[in-house]
C-alpha cells in the first residue's frame, strides 16, 4: 500500500478518548464517585462497579457460590476472556454452540448440554440480543448471566439489555460504545444475590495515583493512532504491538479490582449524549443494509423481539476463502476489515478442554468479518464501502 493509501486508511475500529477525554480523567485522579446518576436513571438501579468486564464476571460467579470445578455454559464463539473468568473462579468452561444466523448463543445446543451445567453465560453478539425467551425456558432454575460488553442500549422486547436475567455486566474499556479506558458495571436482579456481590467487589484492591496517571497517558496515546492518517501510518503497522507493550488488550491472567476514578468519571460524563451515538451508528448500519447486495455472504440477522444498538456489522462469508480475498481486496482499497475469533477454537482446545462439539462457531470463527460503520465515519465513507464490498463479490 502506497503512502496516500495508508494516509487514508479507514480504522476498523474507533478509540473515542481524545484529549477531552484526557483531561476529564486527569480531573478525577483519586476523586471518589459516589454519585451514578446517569447508569441510575437508566437501569433503574445503582451499578456495582469494578476494574473490567472480566472482574465482574468472575465476582458474579464467586457469589453464586457454586461448587468448584462446576460446569459454566458459555458460547464458544466469544471472546476468551470469558473462559478465563470463569476458570479463575474456580469452574469449568462447557462450550454450547452458537446460531449460524445471529452468532448468538444456541438454545437448542442448550438443551442437549444442560445436564450437569451449574450456570450459564450467554452473550449479545455484536450488539445483537440473544434469543432468552428461548435461552431462559431451556436453562430453567440456572443462574443465567447476561453478557453485555457489546449491547449497551439494546433491547429485548422492549427491555434493556443487562435487566432480564439474574445478573449482568457491561465493558467500558477502548473500543467500545463508551470508551473510558477500563471500568465495568454490574447489574443484579436479586437481593441477596447483590449483597454478596458488594461485600465481593468491596475486597478488590483500588488504583493508586500513578496507575491512573499512566493508563490515562497510555490510552489516549493508543486511541490517537485509530484515527487517519496516524492509522495507516503507525496505527495499523504496530498497533497489535503497541497493545501488547501498553497492556491495554492483554488476556492473559488478570487482576480483580476496583474501578479507577478516572473511568468513573468518563463513563458518567459520556452517558447523556450517547444516544446520539448509537443512532448515527444505527444509521451507518441502516445505509450498507440499504446498498450491499449479497453473493458470497449473508448479511446481519436481526430477530423480531430485539433490537441492536449496532456494535459490529458482521458479515458471514460462505467458505473463509471468500472472507480471506474480501479482506484482501478491501485493504487494497484503503479499508481495514477484522477477522473476529480466528484463533478461539484453538484456544479452546489447547487451554481450556473442548472436544470439538461446537461445528456452528467453529465455522462462524473462519467466515465472519467485521465491517467499519463506527459514528466517527462520514455517511460518503460507508457509501464507499459498500460499494467495495459490491465490486469485490463479483471477482472473488
Amino acid at each position: 500500500m502506497n503512502l496516500r493509501n495508508r494516509i487514508k486508511l479507514i480504522p476498523r475500529n474507533h478509540w473515542d478518548y481524545g484529549a477531552g477525554a484526557c483531561i476529564t480523567a486527569l480531573s478525577n485522579l483519586n476523586r471518589h464517585h459516589s454519585h451514578t446518576a446517569n447508569l441510575e436513571t437508566i437501569f433503574h438501579q445503582p451499578p456495582l462497579w469494578t476494574n473490567t468486564g472480566r472482574t465482574s464476571l468472575f465476582a458474579i460467579l464467586k457469589a453464586l457460590e457454586l461448587p468448584h470445578g462446576a460446569k459454566v455454559g458459555v458460547p464458544l464463539f466469544c471472546c476468551s476472556v470469558v473462559f478465563n473468568a470463569i476458570r479463575q473462579a474456580g469452574l469449568t468452561p462447557c462450550f454450547i454452540d452458537s446460531n449460524l444466523n445471529d452468532c448468538n448463543l444456541s438454545a437448542d445446543d442448550l438443551r442437549r448440554k444442560r445436564s450437569g451445567l451449574a450456570a450459564l453465560v450467554t452473550v449479545h453478539m455484536f450488539g445483537s440480543p440473544s434469543d432468552l425467551d428461548a435461552i431462559l425456558e431451556t436453562a430453567e432454575s440456572l443462574p443465567v448471566i447476561e453478557d453485555c460488553a457489546q449491547s449497551l442500549f439494546s433491547t429485548y422486547k422492549g427491555k434493556l439489555t443487562g435487566l432480564l436475567t439474574t445478573a449482568s455486566f457491561f465493558s467500558f474499556r477502548c473500543g467500545k460504545y463508551i470508551s473510558a479506558g477500563e471500568g465495568s458495571a454490574i447489574f443484579c436482579q436479586e437481593t441477596t444475590l447483590k449483597e454478596k456481590l458488594e461485600q465481593i467487589v468491596a475486597t478488590f484492591e483500588g488504583w493508586s495515583t500513578r496507575e491512573m496517571f499512566t493508563h490515562t497517558l497510555a490510552t489516549y496515546a493508543k486511541a490517537s493512532l485509530y484515527n487517519r492518517p496516524w492509522y495507516g501510518l503507525i496505527g495499523y503497522p504496530v498497533g497489535m504491538r503497541l497493545d501488547q507493550k501498553l497492556n491495554l488488550t492483554a488476556k492473559g491472567g488478570f487482576k480483580a479490582g476496583k474501578i479507577a476514578s478516572t473511568h468513573q468519571a468518563l463513563i458518567e460524563k459520556r452517558i447523556p449524549d450517547f444516544h446520539s451515538k448509537i443512532d448515527l451508528q444505527r444509521a451507518h448500519a441502516q445505509l450498507l443494509l440499504k446498498n450491499l447486495v449479497p453473493v458470497n455472504y449473508d448479511l446481519p440477522y436481526q430477530t423480531e423481539a430485539g433490537t441492536s444498538n449496532w456494535f459490529q456489522f458482521p458479515l458471514r462469508f460462505h467458505n473463509q476463502q471468500q472472507r480471506d480475498r474480501m479482506t484482501g481486496f478491501l485493504f487494497d482499497q484503503g479499508i481495514d476489515t477484522a477477522r473476529y475469533l480466528d484463533d478461539i477454537v484453538v484456544e479452546a482446545r489447547s487451554q481450556y478442554g473442548y472436544t470439538g462439539d461446537c461445528p456452528n462457531a467453529e465455522r462462524l470463527s473462519k467466515t465472519i468479518l467485521l465491517i467499519p460503520i463506527h459514528y466517527s465515519l462520514p455517511a460518503s465513507d460507508i457509501e464507499y464501502i459498500a460499494r467495495s464490498i459490491n465490486q469485490a463479490s463479483q471477482t472473488i
